[in-house]
């Protein structure tokens, strides 16, 4: 059974998740990973959760135990820093789950953590926004996991466990590698269309230019995907798209939040890897160039 939860990364996804554990679980069984540095800011600043501040354990790993699951939360960019941090609370019996965007993360655990149980998985359905250290959301989400190949090492079930007794929505996927490629069609999609067009999830609801470049970035990703042997349906797509309009207008994606804070943007993720499949199957991709081009000009003018 699943009692010590270790989550690195205290972005929007690292508060929203830490928040629902401590709340139906303790305080002393959740653990937020970081250096030193990092800690004391947090402890300094606080962290907020809908206007709440969250009583959070912070722990270095090396006052830290090993951990039974093992949450990765960071930016892509953050990852090889978040694997240092886990190498000390990491042991053979440590679930490792990847709540980072894009296709790639799983596969940098798996090979510099490769004593872990790794399962993969997607989040999704979220309108969690971030200022700073104030997450709000209204819309929890949900979590989609799964194993690329059945092991019968029980980790599966430890989770769908762990997430009933602290109430998280979630399902099981049988094709998880093809859930993620979906999830990242979105992603392709939303976060970079609301960033560049300076939108929250209002302005990509209702018809006009920036609905149609989501889209039309959309289909950029699910034919590039489809070169790559992963089929995604223009039935997904029309799903992923009719999720975004339930999504609270005033909400913000991921990026679009990156970019208004100055953040580097996960752009080689999404656009970055549009573009490179795009050319390495002669396939088009104009909206993702403009995308890839457009958005490292955007982040700067945030900083002046």
């Amino acid at each position: 059974m699943i009692s010590k939860v270790g989550i690195i990364g205290l972005g929007a996804l690292g508060i929203l998740f830490a928040a629902q554990f401590q709340e139906k679980t303790s305080r002393s069984h959740v653990y937020i990973l970081a250096d030193e540095k990092r800690l004391q800011r947090y402890r300094t600043e606080g962290v907020y959760c809908n206007g709440r501040l969250c009583d959070f354990q912070y722990a270095s790993p090396a006052d830290a135990p090993q951990m039974d699951l093992l949450i990765f939360a960071t930016k892509y960019q953050g990852l090889p820093g978040a694997v240092k941090t886990a190498r000390s609370v990491c042991g053979p019996q440590t679930i490792l789950m990847s709540f980072l965007n894009g296709i790639s993360s799983e596969e940098y655990i798996k090979e510099h953590l490769p004593a872990g149980r790794l399962l993969y998985c997607t989040v999704q359905g979220m309108d969690a926004t971030r200022q700073g250290n104030h997450l709000t959301y209204e819309n929890p989400g949900s979590v989609v996991f799964g194993e690329r190949e059945s092991s019968g090492n029980g980790a599966i079930e430890e989770v769908k466990e762990f997430f009933e007794r602290t109430g998280i929505r979630f399902s099981v996927s049988q094709d998880i590698l093809h859930q993620l490629w979906s999830k990242w069609m979105l992603n392709v999609g939303v976060n970079q269309t609301c960033a560049v067009f300076g939108e929250n999830y209002g302005g990509v609801q209702k018809d006009g230019k920036a609905r149609r470049a989501m889209i039309a970035a959309m289909e950029e990703a699910r034919k590039t995907a489809a070169a790559e042997g992963i089929s995604l349906t223009e039935k997904e797509l029309k799903d992923w798209v009719a999720l975004v309009d339930t999504l609270s207008p005033q909400g913000e994606p991921s990026m679009r939040q990156d970019t208004k804070a100055g953040r580097e943007t996960e752009v080689e993720l999404f656009a970055g890897v549009v573009c490179r499949l795009g050319k390495k199957h002669c396939i088009p991709t104009p909206e993702n160039d403009y995308f890839y081009k457009k958005l490292p000009q955007i982040t700067p003018l945030y900083r002046r």
